[in-house]
């Protein structure tokens, strides 16, 4: 590697702390920003589960779960806490959490795909040699 050359971790960090995205709620007049998602964040879906007497966890809990620790303000603050959960469940509009927990996966994978998409590209424009 040469001495000019960032080691893969440091380009990780580095893109890691840039990658947000938002999505406006025109339905509740907000506006929600989200990261990726990370082995972190689903550990700590799991943690909660042993916490509740580690019964099996249903999607919907697991996304109430995920969008109340991974949604922000466009300041990064956390736009709930977990006492919100009971209120989005029973209260908010499924259609629309819905659509704010899709964006919030599509967030976590947007990053993924557009590795994959560029990988897709370099082969094509740049095949292996048949020499090997």
């Amino acid at each position: 590697m040469s001495a000019g050359k960032l080691k893969a971790i440091d380009v990780i960090r580095q893109k890691s702390a840039l990658e947000r995205r938002k999505i406006e709620i025109p339905e509740w007049g907000l506006t929600f920003y989200f990261g990726k998602m990370t082995v972190a964040d689903m550990e700590a879906v799991d943690a909660r589960r042993q916490d509740d007497g580690g019964e099996k966890m249903t999607a919907q809990q697991r996304n109430m779960i995920l969008l109340v620790s991974k949604s922000q303000d466009e300041d990064g603050k956390p736009m709930f806490t977990f006492g919100d959960i009971h209120f989005l469940k029973t209260e908010a509009d499924f259609v629309v959490l819905q659509r704010v927990v899709n964006f919030m996966f599509e967030s976590a994978y947007a990053s993924v795909d557009a590795s994959v998409d560029a990988k897709k590209k370099e082969i094509k424009t740049n095949p292996p040699s048949a020499s090997g």
